[in-house]
């Protein structure tokens, strides 16, 4: 195994000899449709060069047990910030949590969330707003965030990153033409913590899911590994809510990635030890850290957990973690003590099964097929 610390030219060269064979083949059509429109609302013939490796695997779930895992993918997110907001900021092994109990560095009550999933929901709005991604939708409610505490569990915005209040003034000032930072220093977590609501809507068509997660982090993040990092979660969460089991969720996949993230990819965080595990704000580490604790928590409330008690940014790791345990074990599956704590839950869940009934980019079955 390699350090994702490691310099660029050492991952690159790992990455070309160890799994050269999980990239596929360049297309000139996959390239353009990826810098092209980003609504999501693309007809069949619009995507008639899907590659093999975006195609969309089978529909293994009930109309009810989707709707289960897409309502399991967004509480999880909230309910994964709020209980990792308790230890935000806080050194691995100071203190430890085994519940949702609030506090942290914001003083929250139990139940409250962080910037991450005002976001997300700030995401979900404009989706359903516009029944598509459209990128100045989403900056404007952003904006409203910003100024308005619009989507926030106290009536405030706070916990913003620098990239993102740079991003959202840069928006206010050109009416959502902005676009987020493309630096490789500005790889930060705060664009992949908000995936589910694009996975979600998605959820029909897995190009369609790959294409909305790179763009949605644009509008903050447009750092090559923030955008690539976004994709493999959201292709993740895709087979997730599609009915996979957490053990092929977790499996390698063809795609085209940045290096560091097609190391996360081949899954080298299962061989791991917590202590190889980083936890920070960087967008590697949090996703790494995140898939860490859902492949080694056999439950929703194990990876919750281990997510958190990672500490450092344990806000946004537990996030992420949360909305892809949620997406695996569903609603049913997240302790219900959580479910009836978390802030505003029941708006939660009604746009999560909202974003479900979007069925963006979704390719009907012919008939006799």
């Amino acid at each position: 195994m390699i350090d994702l610390h490691a310099s660029d030219a050492a991952i690159a060269e790992y990455v070309f000899a160890r799994y050269r064979h999980l990239s596929p083949a360049a297309s000139p059509g996959l390239g353009g449709r990826m810098a092209g429109d980003e609504s999501g609302r693309g007809s069949v013939g619009d995507r008639g060069d899907v590659q093999s490796w975006l195609a969309t695997p089978p529909d293994m779930l009930s109309p009810e047990d989707a709707d289960d895992r897409a309502q399991g993918a967004l509480l999880g997110l909230a309910i994964g910030d709020a209980v990792g907001t308790t230890l935000e900021f806080q050194p691995r092994g100071v203190r430890h949590v085994d519940d949702m109990v609030g506090g942290g560095p914001f003083r929250l009550e139990a139940g409250q969330w962080t910037d991450d999933t005002s976001m997300a929901l700030c995401l979900a709005d404009a989706l359903l707003a516009d029944h598509g991604y459209q990128p100045r939708t989403f900056a404007r409610l952003l904006v409203r965030w910003y100024r308005e505490g619009y989507n926030a569990s106290n009536g405030r915005c706070f916990d913003i990153g620098n990239a993102t209040r740079t991003a959202i003034e840069g928006h206010e000032a050109e009416d959502g033409r902005w676009q987020g930072n493309a630096s490789d220093h500005t790889a930060g977590n705060e664009s992949l913590v908000r995936v589910a609501p694009v996975a979600i809507a998605a959820r029909g068509a897995l190009d369609v899911t790959w294409r909305l997660s790179g763009g949605q982090s644009r509008a903050t993040h447009a750092a090559l590994e923030a955008i690539s990092a976004c994709q493999l979660l959201g292709m993740l969460l895709h087979h997730a809510l599609r009915g996979a089991p957490r053990a092929v969720v977790l499996s390698p996949r063809i795609a085209t990635l940045s290096p560091r993230v097609q190391i996360i990819n081949a899954g080298e965080y299962q061989h791991k030890t917590r202590d190889q595990i980083r936890s920070s704000g960087y967008v590697i580490d949090t996703l790494e850290a995140a898939l860490w604790a859902v492949w080694h928590g056999e439950t929703f409330e194990e990876a919750v957990l281990l997510a958190a008690n990672l500490g450092d940014d344990a806000d946004s790791v537990a996030a992420v973690a949360g909305q892809l345990a949620g997406a695996i074990h569903g609603r049913r599956g997240i302790p219900e003590r959580w479910v009836e704590r978390v802030t505003l839950g029941r708006r939660i869940v009604q746009r999560a099964t909202q974003l479900s009934a979007l069925e963006l980019g979704r390719v009907a079955e012919r008939p006799g097929r």
